[in-house]
């Protein structure tokens, strides 16, 4: 029984042989030993194992003896003396017609359909049923098919379809011809197996005494397959040729790289099979990898060509490696992830990427593409077929790789050359450049001196700065408030790299803006405090060596260390700026690429350009200064006339209720029972703790003062749990009010316990006040991560600052959930600030000062953590939250 099921003759359609000539071949031996039908296996090397590669026997035929072309043997397989067996055409009753002698109509394919034995497509490995059997012996044998049951088949049914029923078969290895002076002692190679068999007693039978025929026989086989293989090969071979003669020709007369990346798909595709592919160039000057072409399960990845996928080399260090290590004696890397998982995880970074994951492929090959020790490039492709990549294929994309490297490497000396031209030209023509860069300089003047917005402006000036000196990163670093560090206020960088068909097929940096996240450029700090630079701000200007980057790195914080060593600065221009004596900053300009310094004249424009924008940013800052100013006063009249309404409303409900029940104990006071007495005593005592609430409340706000007076507080460790319960213990709660505590006993924070405990109160507070009577109102907490805290901030508290500060530290997240009304969400911000309360409870009978959530911010923050209203839900309920650094539960606090 075959290892594998039958697929059709369709399938085998990539076979090295034609099926033309194995049939041609079957007839011939059909006819030399008078069988009937007959199939012919071949070596399939992808998996190992012999396949059928064709299967046919005779239609509307017979076989007579006698004539010109006897057989040489009787019935009985004896020799007869010169007689052959002649094949004549029986006259087709059906069509009415006799059919030419000799014409491909004397053979029918046999298909599974009509007999399941010998079925196109079916594979046998060595020393399974008759095919197997003749592979493993190497030799030629005949049997009798009631012989051939009882041999293969005893332990199962063989699969045989009505249609027909061999009689007798003679089974026939196709061995490897040796060339003249090989060796005997190592036998010859099985290149394939025939099996010729009987279907009924009228022609010759199949015996032994035909085995030495056939095998001679088989060798004239084994020769017309060995010359149509080498005839195949050398139509290959051409083709090859004609190939790699096409691609030369692309280089050098285009060097653009629209066409390298065309010519380099079309030719590996008609190579090899290919399923993915990507193709990686180097360049040197800029120092990144290029991914120029991606095709992924055959189809092109759009855009790539156009924009590139651009990496450092760092990023990609195993391509590196292997392209940099590479030999021209060990060049390519092949093997198959799909059956070796060990590579597939050892070359993991080669089999992923913007061409997919290929860890599930058959084949994998990559090509590096290196001209004496220049990295170039690398190409990289796979195949679902198992063995997809021969020798003879590798070396032709191997030479092809060695033509299109010396091209790229051709074309960037064209480059060179045309670049030195350009020079030369320029300099015949710097006059009007000049004329042109001082309109460059006056027409930056006039923008930046309109502009009254300083992040504006500064934008303006680097952007200016930059195109006009023709670099790819300016900055303009601003002195901090305590004048310690230097924050860049505006940056200048390139955002994107595309490739320009300039006729050098080689990328550019374009001329961009600043980065989509332009929130994080403050986040780039130099020191300034105790540097050399706090010495040089009366210079005119200076150049940073890379010694001195390097000493600024390594005292900078995680921006600013980010900034100098991976922007690939060498040699930085800096200007410092001042106004009327007062240092501002510094102008810092990366110098072009390959140069120390910027030229004499470049240096006098941007001194200009400084001079004058100095001016132009103290008047923005002075402008910017004044309206804030009016904002604040704005807000602050605003806060007035909110406070005063609130602190009206607020303050009349207690004192009305005092001065009713004061009335009624003037007016009653005769005649009122002891209980009426107590009453209306109870009633003005309430009414007199929430004026002495009120008031307590608008001390401590004034007391906390704005957000950036530092607080006087004692910080340590406090056990979450003891200060929710200490809290809980200090409201006045209903008995239909309850609240639950889920919180661990070993979850610590570091805080000031007593202010804890109050946003604690509060919080509670807030939480039964706004919730029904019977409603569940709960306090949990938990550990995270504060990566994991700042994905659940409000929009108003998110600072992508903290992590950069803090690292990620493990943090104690509380949170305080009610079944209120909820917040609607135009308040939602609003009710953290001083005297504001959401618009609708204040027609509740519920009093408040509005100073409570503003309270328990400060509070929190001055303890270093943030709260925030994380949810709220209309008449659902809300959530309050708020987090401060975890610590280790103390050791006596086990006991």
């Amino acid at each position: 029984m075959s290892i594998s099921t039958w697929r059709g003759p369709e399938s085998n359609a990539d076979d090295m042989y034609p099926l033309a000539l194995l049939r041609s071949l079957l007839k011939q031996m059909m006819v030399e030993f008078g069988a009937q039908g007959s199939c012919i296996a071949l070596y399939d090397e992808s998996i190992g194992q012999m396949r059928i590669h064709t299967h046919v026997r005779l239609v509307n035929m017979k076989l007579l003896k006698g004539g010109a072309s006897s057989s040489e043997y009787n019935t009985d397989g004896s020799r007869s003396g010169g007689r052959r067996v002649t094949i004549k055409l029986f006259h087709d009753a059906n069509s009415g017609s006799t059919r030419k002698k000799q014409t491909s109509n004397e053979l029918v394919d046999v298909t599974a359909q009509q007999n399941e034995l010998f079925a196109v497509g079916t594979t046998y490995p060595m020393g399974q049923d008759l095919i197997g059997y003749a592979w493993h012996k190497n030799e030629a044998y005949a049997m009798r098919h009631e012989d051939y049951v009882t041999l293969f088949h005893a332990n199962h049914p063989l699969p045989i379809h009505p249609d027909f029923v061999p009689l007798s078969y003679l089974v026939v290895p196709i061995r490897e011809v040796m060339e003249e002076g090989f060796s005997s002692a190592q036998p010859a190679q099985l290149v394939g197996v025939i099996v010729l068999y009987q279907l009924n007693a009228s022609g010759t039978a199949l015996h032994k005494q035909h085995l030495e025929d056939a095998l001679d026989h088989s060798e004239r086989v084994a020769l017309y397959l060995q010359n149509n293989r080498l005839h195949r090969a050398q139509h290959r071979s051409s083709e090859y040729l004609k190939l790699l003669q096409g691609i030369s020709t692309t280089f050098p007369t285009s060097v653009k790289l629209s066409d390298l990346v065309e010519s380099v798909y079309q030719f590996v595709s008609r190579v090899v099979d290919v399923s993915s592919m990507l193709l990686t160039l180097y360049d040197r000057d800029l120092d990144r990898l290029y991914d120029v072409l991606a095709v992924r399960d055959g189809r092109r990845v759009h855009g790539i060509v156009e924009t590139p996928r651009v990496m450092r080399k760092e990023e990609r260090p195993l391509l590196w490696h292997i392209t940099q290590q590479a030999q021209p004696d060990n060049r390519a890397v092949l093997f198959s992830p799909a059956q070796e998982p060990h590579k597939a995880f050892e070359y993991q970074e080669l089999l992923t990427g913007v061409w997919g994951d290929q860890r599930q492929a058959e084949s994998f090959l990559l090509l590096p593409m290196k001209m004496l020790n220049r990295v170039v490039g690398s190409l990289c492709i796979t195949s679902m077929r198992p063995h997809a990549y021969h020798p003879e294929e590798i070396l032709v994309l191997e030479t092809m790789t060695q033509i299109v490297t010396v091209g790229i490497e051709n074309a960037k000396l064209y480059e060179r050359d045309r670049d030195i031209l350009e020079r030369y030209r320029h300099l015949l023509t710097e006059a009007n450049q000049r004329e042109a860069e001082l309109a460059a300089v006056n027409s930056t003047l006039q923008s930046i001196a309109s502009v009254l917005n300083v992040t504006e402006l500064l934008n303006k000036l680097v952007t200016s700065v930059a195109q006009i000196v023709n670099v790819e990163m300016c900055a303009f670093f601003e002195l901090s408030t305590d004048k310690s560090q230097l924050y860049a206020h505006a940056l200048y960088a390139p955002s994107n790299v595309k490739m320009i068909d300039d006729g050098s097929g080689l990328p550019i940096v374009q001329d961009g803006h600043k980065s989509e996240h332009d929130q994080l450029i403050n986040l780039i700090q130099i020191p300034f405090k105790g540097t050399f630079l706090e010495a040089m701000i009366f210079e005119g200007f200076f150049y940073l060596d890379p010694a001195q980057l390097e000493e600024l790195a390594n005292r900078s914080s995680e921006g600013g260390l980010i900034f100098l060593r991976e922007m690939g600065i060498q040699y930085m221009l800096i200007i410092p700026m001042s106004y009327q004596g007062e240092f501002m900053g510094f102008l810092a300009v990366k110098t072009p690429t390959d140069s120390r310094s910027f030229r004499p004249k470049d240096v006098g424009t941007l001194l200009a350009i400084s001079a004058q924008a100095a001016s132009a940013i103290r008047n923005a800052q002075f402008f910017e200064q004044r309206e804030i100013a009016n904002a604040e006063l704005e807000r602050l009249n605003k806060l007035k006339d909110e406070f005063l309404v609130t602190a009206s409303h607020e303050l009349r409900t207690p004192l009305t209720a005092i001065s009713g029940y004061s009335s009624q104990l003037k007016r009653q006071s005769a005649r009122a029972t002891p209980q009426q007495v107590q009453k209306f005593a109870n009633k003005i005592a309430v009414a007199s703790q929430q004026l002495i609430d009120l008031v307590a409340n608008m001390t401590e706000a004034a007391q906390i003062g704005p957000a950036d007076r530092k607080l006087d507080l004692h910080l340590e460790s406090v056990q979450v749990l003891a200060a929710a319960e200490i809290a809980k213990n200090m409201l006045n709660l209903t008995p239909e009010q309850n609240i639950f505590l889920e919180v661990s006993p070993t979850i610590w924070l570091r805080g000031d316990a007593s202010k804890l405990r109050q946003v604690l109160t509060n919080l509670m507070e807030n939480a039964v006040k706004y919730s029904p009577p019977e409603s569940a109102i709960s306090v949990s907490a938990s550990v995270l991560q504060l990566s994991e805290a700042q994905e659940l901030l409000s929009d108003d508290q998110v600072d992508p600052a903290l992590l950069v500060e803090h690292k990620d530290i493990p943090v104690a997240l509380v949170r305080v959930r009610d079944q209120g009304e909820g917040i609607l969400p135009g308040d939602r911000q609003r009710i953290f600030e001083k005297f504001v309360r959401a618009p609708r409870s204040l027609t509740t009978p519920i009093r408040g000062s509005g100073l409570g959530l503003y309270i328990c911010r400060r509070f929190i923050e001055a303890m270093g953590g943030k709260l925030w209203l994380e949810q709220s839900n209309t008449n659902v309920g809300s959530t309050f939250s708020f987090y401060l650094p975890y610590v280790e539960p103390p050791q006596e606090a086990g006991e």
